[in-house]
């Protein structure tokens, strides 16, 4: 029996790898398979915030943001599919001393269409009642970020992806990348061999190991982070109502429904150093925040929003985040293995870059383009000392 073929296999079925999918269609590839050992999702895609905002002091980064609000906003009129999308706000919270650094960021991110302004502590507090008060916080405020169910974002991927031609195939684990000297001929799995001319590496915290393999070195680490659920009681007034960004207690929050949040920590501003993270096995870790953690947060959180003494926490998980010196991901090709790419590295932002690196990725593939953009995001930017620097603190990754 013939061994199936395709022009393009992606190995890896959570938001980049459908939405590479969906636009290698669009760019009139016949064959496209997207393979996932689990169910499309099941990796860090699942467990995203699902936030997507542009203020990043950045002007190409901020750049590569607003093309994917602009995606997921615009996502019915394009492919007949409703993604509920909630245009809630995004507002960031600094400290007084970052003045002229928050003025900079979102100078960058208005280059690049991004509708971020200042606002003052009174019109902070209007728009999210209970804000902590009596503190020199600074603020900004950008109006058209967005939150999403990032479970519901990738499965509608999924269902116009297989709407498009591409064969999305869950329970089907990747065991190799085969090759025939310099070419990439194929995969194997567990189904049989799948040949392949091109083949992309998506899988996030597990790509860096699976490239390592073919002797492709990557400076991508894991790194375990932790989230949690917090929850008012339904008779409380009180209601997170945006996206909060706080730099003074490290937390990001966004709401989760009418009576519950989202709650992380702002990872980026407690690293300065490969040494900081840690690490764990994607296949073997704890997947519930640590006490002692979850503690800080809660307390950390009241501090931000004082009606949140009287909330409790709902659930909790962690997950491995594939995390690189910078914050950004490596897109590239392996300049060893003719018809390999790479596309890791998201450092708990893949969710959001989704839909520019969907387009980026697929037309890079196709038509062997980069664009200035997806040029920063070579995987020796970290050899040549080119860092993107991009965050909203000086000094945070993000």
């Amino acid at each position: 029996m013939k061994e199936p073929t395709s022009d393009f296999v992606i190995v890896g079925g959570g938001v980049t790898g459908l939405s590479v999918g969906m636009h290698l269609k669009r760019l009139g590839v016949p064959r496209v398979r997207v393979l996932e050992r689990h169910h499309v999702g099941s990796g860090q895609s699942g467990h995203a915030a699902g936030i997507v905002r542009a203020l990043v002091g950045h002007k190409s980064v901020a750049s590569m943001l607003m093309d994917s609000l602009r995606f997921f906003t615009g996502f019915k009129e394009q492919y007949g599919e409703e993604l509920v999308v909630h245009r809630i706000g995004y507002l960031l919270l600094s400290e007084s001393d970052q003045s002229d650094n928050l003025d900079q960021v979102i100078q960058k991110a208005r280059e690049a269409g991004c509708q971020a302004q200042r606002v003052s502590a009174a019109e902070a507090i209007e728009l999210q009642p209970g804000l902590r008060q009596d503190s020199p916080d600074i603020y900004a405020f950008e109006p058209d970020a967005v939150h999403i169910d990032p479970m519901l974002a990738v499965q509608t991927f999924a269902r116009v992806a297989r709407r498009l031609g591409v064969e999305v195939v869950e329970g089907c684990e990747v065991h190799s990348i085969l090759k025939k000297g310099s070419q990439i001929h194929g995969v194997e799995t567990p189904q049989g061999r799948i040949e392949a001319g091109n083949v992309l590496v998506a899988t996030a915290a597990w790509g860096s190991a699976q490239l390592a393999k073919l002797g492709i070195e990557l400076p991508v680490y894991p790194h375990r982070v932790e989230m949690a659920f917090y929850a008012l009681w339904p008779e409380s007034p009180w209601r997170l109502i945006r996206i909060l960004s706080d730099a003074r207690t490290m937390l990001y929050l966004r709401p989760e429904g009418v009576h519950q949040m989202f709650v992380g920590w702002r990872e980026g501003d407690a690293i300065s150093s490969t040494k900081d993270f840690v690490p764990a096995d994607p296949d073997n870790y704890w997947q519930s925040a640590n006490y002692g953690k979850l503690d800080q947060m809660r307390r950390c959180l009241t501090g931000l929003l004082p009606f949140m003494s009287d909330g409790f926490v709902h659930r909790t998980y962690a997950c491995v985040y594939d995390y690189t010196p910078d914050g950004m991901p490596i897109l590239d090709q392996a300049e060893s293995v003719k018809g390999l790419y790479f596309s890791l590295g998201y450092s708990g932002g893949g969710f959001s870059l989704s839909p520019w690196v969907g387009s980026s990725m697929a037309q890079f593939m196709v038509e062997g383009h980069k664009s200035p953009e997806m040029d920063l995001l070579r995987s020796n930017r970290f050899k040549e000392g080119r860092l993107l620097r991009w965050g909203n603190v000086k000094n945070g990754l993000h």
